[in-house]
């Protein structure tokens, strides 16, 4: 080969575009939510960073779960040290002052490893095909109609196991969790509802509050396996050479 030949070529690798990293940010933000392991932001025109369940889109400074049934779950606060988040569900016709659900709020999340914490109190949902001189026991009809009907659930009551004379005929029931009780009015259940759940995760490393105790960020690498963002690169479990502050 000669000389000139082989400098056009080594000249032509020196200018190829370096190859984007599939490697997550370990933070980033979408208005004013902080996003972290094992959260992650989708970005235009890169691959896939993160476990899937725990892709966000932030679409006008609002972050949404991605892999939830019609991107509708609104990420509000993340709270890593617990394993939980904060979430807005707005497949619901909140702003209409009838939002009786169509489905169970678990349906929409399925496909994720997130459960519904038991720290949510529940609101249960009467939807029927024809309207009713009066609310079924212990139920209130929302402000809307008269074919719709709520009521709060008591603790540790199973879903629809307490309703006096059963579910009635044609109507199908449902359920809701929420943060906020309601405060005992009608328009008082629909505010309780705008102020969302509260959701768990599992399925993220138990390695993640060790990488913090050794001064990391937890992350992902680029296969999308749990790395240690450290000072000097990316471990596999946590920082190395990090003083053990119970060592004597």
């Amino acid at each position: 080969m000669s000389p000139l030949l082989l400098l056009m070529l080594i000249a032509s690798f020196l200018q190829l575009p370096a190859l984007a990293s599939s490697r997550c940010s370990p933070t980033s933000s979408c208005g004013n939510l902080t996003i972290s392991y094992p959260f992650w932001l989708e970005e235009s025109g890169r691959a896939q960073c993160g476990s899937p369940p725990f892709q966000l889109k932030c679409n006008d400074s609002r972050a949404y779960l991605t892999r939830a049934i019609y991107e509708a779950y609104r990420v509000v606060q993340i709270f890593t040290e617990t394993n939980s988040f904060h979430v807005v569900d707005e497949n619901l016709p909140l702003a209409t002052g009838c939002p009786a659900p169509p489905f169970n709020i678990s349906l929409g999340i399925w496909q994720a490893p997130f459960i519904i914490s038991r720290a949510n109190a529940k609101l249960h949902f009467l939807s029927c095909n024809k309207s009713f001189p009066a609310a079924p026991p212990g139920f209130r009809s929302l402000p809307c109609d008269n074919n719709s009907f709520v009521r709060l659930a008591e603790e540790g009551e199973l879903a629809g196991h307490s309703i006096q004379g059963g579910i009635p005929l044609g109507c199908y029931f449902t359920v809701v969790p929420i943060l906020e009780r309601p405060n005992g009015s009608r328009d008082g259940y629909v505010a309780s509802m705008r102020s969302g759940f509260l959701l768990e995760w599992a399925g993220a490393s138990d390695d993640c509050p060790k990488c913090v105790a050794s001064g990391g960020q937890c992350a992902y690498d680029d296969s999308l396996r749990f790395a240690c963002n450290c000072t000097d690169g990316m471990h596999a479990e946590k920082c190395a050479n990090h003083p053990n502050p119970t060592a004597e």
